[in-house]
Formats: structure tokens, sequence, C-alpha cells
């Protein structure tokens, strides 16, 4: 279901599979996607457009060298893995688990040229969008279908701002965004609003980020909502249970 808040914001409501066509539409023809994703609203885009990573950065006064994160399957990031530098124990994680966190790991020096993000010091991280909701699951199932394996990904805000949470918010800076694009000349670039009523999330604020770059130890490297470390705990608690490990884990941040 789609709503028309005005002539530069269309938001979409996901509530069945066929309400993500015309998002995939969207993400396909090179639209800016603010993506509820749980606890917060995230940019979503489509990475094999040439240019379009440098635009978004420049829309939210994001620094080139901060690296985007990236939608795919545990399976996916098997398959991308460097095996020699990666911490041991990620070969221990499960698709839920990588649906509760956003994972870095070393990229294989062979692949990471050929990776839609060219990442810096050979290394990505990742979320998984198949623990976290169905629709979110059918809709990146759906732009597979189209062609494009991965989805680049990074936090729902200008950069600096808090991380957006709520709907009304989410429409305001659509509005800002597309202004923005339009005062800077960039005629085919517009964001657009996807909502999944009532995906509130485990719990507020941004994901913790995880490294597993580290053979020694797993690393973290960002607080649930950025500053809060007793959530980090409590969230980090319960994922090391399920993970059943010994491995120490530090805070690099």
């Amino acid at each position: 279901m789609t709503e028309k808040v005005s002539k530069y914001i269309d938001v979409f409501s996901l509530k069945t599979k066929a309400d993500i066509e015309p998002v995939a539409d969207a993400f396909m023809g090179g639209k800016i996607i603010l993506f509820r994703v749980g606890p917060v609203y995230s940019m979503i885009i489509n990475p094999d457009i040439t240019g379009l990573i440098k635009n978004l950065n420049v829309l939210k006064s994001r620094q080139k060298k901060q690296l985007m994160s990236t939608v795919c399957t545990y399976e996916q990031a098997l398959k991308v893995v460097d095996k020699n530098r990666v911490n041991k124990d990620f070969f221990r994680l499960t698709s839920s688990f990588c649906g509760k966190a956003i994972i870095r790991i070393p990229v294989d020096a062979a692949i990471a040229p050929s990776f839609p993000y060219n990442p810096e010091g050979g290394s990505i991280q990742f979320l998984s969008f198949e623990a976290t909701h169905p629709l979110r699951s059918a809709f990146k199932e759906e732009i597979a279908v189209r062609g494009c394996e991965y989805i680049a990904i990074t936090s729902g805000n200008i950069n600096g701002a808090p991380t957006i949470d709520d709907l009304e918010t989410a429409k305001e800076l659509a509005l800002f965004l597309n202004l923005k694009a339009s005062f800077l000349e960039m005629h085919d670039i517009k964001t657009i609003v996807a909502d999944i009523p009532g995906d509130k999330g485990a719990h507020k604020g941004s994901y913790v980020i995880l490294s597993f770059c580290n053979p020694d130890a797993i690393e973290v490297k960002r607080l649930a909502n950025k500053t809060d470390r007793e959530m980090t705990e409590k969230l980090l608690t319960g994922l090391f249970t399920e993970l059943q490990t010994q491995t120490p884990l530090i805070y690099t941040l």
C-alpha cells in the first residue's frame, strides 16, 4: 500500500508480499529506501548502480572511508570470507545470530576487488535479513530474482545525527534528502520510505557491530544505540550463550 505524502515523498506500508513489488521496483531503479529494519530505519540501495553509493554519501554527509554494510545471508558470507584470517568462531554462527548484530569479517583477497563495495582493508560487515522479519527476507528474495545479489545498507540518518526509529521522522528525513538532491541537481536520485507496521525489533537503537577479523578475540566495534554499553552487554550475553564460545570479547570502539 502506497501513501503519497507530497510530491516529494512516497511512503510504502509493507503488510503482505504483494506490497514488496513496488519497493523492489524502486530499489532496482536506483531509489534510496528508508527501510524499517527492526528497531530503526536504515538506508538501503542497489550497489550495482554506478555512482549511487557516492551520491548517498554526499546526501547524508557520510565520509567515504566509512565502511558500508551489506545485507546478505550467512551462506553468502561464507563464500567470500578469508578462511585463513577470520576468527574461527565465525564458522559456528547461525543465520539467527547474524540477524541480531552486524558482523564484520575479512574478505578473501581474490574476491575483494570484484565485491560491489571495493572494501578497504579487505573486510566487509553484513546483516542478515532472513532472521529479522519474513517481509524483509521476501524483499531480498524478490530483488535476487531480479538479478541483485547484495544490498548496500547504512544507518537511516544524516551522519552524526541520532538514529531514526519512528515513521514521522523517517518521512521528514526523506523530504530533506529529496530537497537536497534537487538543490544539488541529482535529478535521478529520490528517497522513499518503506515501513513495516508493528515491527519494533528486540531493542531500541542501532545494531551492535561485532568484528571477527581478529583470530584471537571477538571485537565490539560499536555499542547498541552507539553509546549504550549496558544494553550491549545484555544483548551479547544472549548472543554468546547461543554461540557457546569461550573466545575473549574485547571492546575496540
